[in-house]
């Protein structure tokens, strides 16, 4: 069972956000379900107590002036007046006694009721007088009576309201105060839940194009024919299982590519002795050793050698491959005169070129004292590349040869950096240069691998076995130079290769 599985961490992330949101979002329901019960309570307890207490008050002074004026005047109008405002009084009272929410309010309501009542019972005695039309006669002690009765009773009922609006101003300042905490907190939860899904993405995202880089650059080295190349598996989730498999795919390639190997390997070897041996009596024939040969049986014979010789030829790359592949390649370094070797090289590919009306030069640059090199096996690389310009170089065309010195900060960056380690100064640099057909940029490399060719388009050239340049470019590495092509400026490309030359121990 594949443990740690990206489906599950996918899962554990999106569950933590979920969880995130739903906390976040049930305590603002209840916040504000708690904000609602506030503003209601204000809205219908509070404002409507507020505003009552205030016409009980209007109402308590209306009946004093029409208290008033009744005595003056002995007006019954002023009378009804008076007791339409006093049953308004208690019914506002009676609606106030039933809103109470606050314990500490009722003995206000109750104080404000007693106080009614004697004030009533005061001014009933007054208006009995007033109605029998006596005179009612002055009493101060009566007066203060009544009038410090009407004080507390204003009082009380002021001291009620005030009660209530402090209450009232005590819940809106609750309210802004859940509301601002609400947010502050509601903005913490969001910036909470929002860095931790860009830590869960940043760190998910990290999880998986790590391990697919690495998987990427892996292909790459695979796909250049680095089959040695594996990459570390060190999680046991898909992307684990997928690294466990592309090893396993290695394996298997590595193993097809030896198969592959010592079965050309065996072939060209048990090929080379017959071959050897029909190249022989080829000759033998042609020699007429045994008997004589007509001329149009010489020109079979003829025919017959040139395609043993290519063959021969094929198989010699075949075998020089597989011993490159498995270290054998032999070298025999010497100091030599690279000069010497280039011209030799165009000398034997001369009159090749003139019957293609192909104009070969060589510009010697510098005089080059001799380096150590493998003479046969610099030649051969020569050969290679010189064949080549000419085998996909037009009929009056041209090659062009020339050799140099360059400082070892001259050659391609990678190359140089990586023979700083090894001391080198200064490099041997021969360039072959052709106005053939050219080279796609997209081949440049790849035409280095094994068995690998360019297709033209149709565009000329001859095919061969795809190994001349694998070959070259071994050969050049294992004497510690470099080798690629570039394209020129108006048509055909120029291959060069390096070589060590002076060396800096200092």
């Amino acid at each position: 069972m594949i443990k740690n599985s990206l489906w599950k961490r996918i899962l554990f992330g999106y569950i933590a956000i979920v969880l995130f949101m739903l906390a976040m979002s049930f305590y603002l329901i209840f916040r504000l379900n708690y904000l609602n019960k506030v503003t209601d309570s204000i809205m219908r307890a509070d404002i409507p107590f507020v505003e009552n207490g205030e016409k009980l008050l209007d109402s308590l002074l209306e009946q004093i002036r029409n208290e008033k004026k009744y005595i003056i005047t002995n007006d019954n109008a002023f009378l009804d007046l008076f007791g339409q405002k006093r049953r308004e009084f208690q019914e506002r009272l009676k609606y106030l006694e039933e809103s109470i929410a606050n314990r500490e309010k009722e003995p206000l309501i109750n104080q404000i009721k007693e106080l009614h009542k004697k004030y009533l019972s005061m001014v009933s005695k007054e208006i009995i007088l007033v109605g029998k039309e006596e005179i009612i006669p002055p009493h101060t002690r009566y007066e203060d009576e009544k009038k410090k009765t009407l004080d507390q009773l204003t009082e009380a009922i002021n001291k009620l309201i005030l009660t209530t609006q402090t209450e009232l101003i005590k819940k809106i300042g609750l309210f802004q105060e859940i509301g601002y905490k609400s947010a502050k907190i509601s903005l913490v939860i969001i910036l909470f839940a929002v860095l931790f899904g860009a830590f869960f993405a940043y760190f998910f995202t990290r999880s998986i194009c790590a391990p697919v880089r690495i998987l990427k650059d892996a292909t790459e080295r695979i796909a250049h024919g680095d089959l040695d190349y594996r990459i570390e598996v060190t999680s046991n989730d898909e992307i684990g299982t997928l690294g466990t498999a592309f090893n396993q795919m290695c394996n298997k390639l590595k193993e097809m590519d030896q198969m592959k190997t010592d079965f050309v390997s065996n072939v060209s070897h048990n090929l080379k002795t017959p071959l050897t041996v029909i190249r022989e009596a080829n000759d033998l024939l042609l020699e007429k050793i045994a008997g004589p040969v007509s001329d149009s049986q010489v020109k079979l014979l003829n025919i017959t050698k040139e395609e043993t010789l290519r063959l021969t030829m094929m198989i010699n790359d075949l075998l020089d491959i597989s011993r490159i592949e498995a270290g054998l390649m032999r070298y025999n370094f010497q100091y030599s005169d690279i000069q010497d070797i280039i011209r030799k090289s165009a000398d034997e590919i001369r009159f090749l070129a003139e019957s293609k009306h192909i104009h070969v030069q060589w510009i010697n640059g510098a005089f080059i004292p001799k380096i150590l090199l493998d003479r046969d096996k610099i030649a051969q690389v020569m050969d290679n590349l010189l064949s080549n310009a000419i085998k996909f170089t037009p009929s009056g065309g041209s090659i062009t040869m020339t050799l140099t010195e360059v400082d070892s900060k001259n050659v391609p960056h990678f190359f140089a950096e990586q023979n700083r380690l090894n001391n080198v100064h200064s490099f041997v640099r021969v360039s072959i240069s052709d106005t053939g057909i050219g080279i796609p940029v997209e081949c440049h490399k790849m035409i280095f691998d094994k068995f690998q060719q360019v297709n033209n388009k149709g565009k000329g050239g001859m095919k061969g076995t795809g190994l001349g340049l694998s070959i070259a470019k071994h050969i050049v590495l294992d004497h510690g130079g470099d080798i690629w092509v570039e394209n020129n400026d108006g048509k055909g490309s120029t291959f060069h290769f390096t070589l060590p030359f002076r060396y800096d121990y200092s």
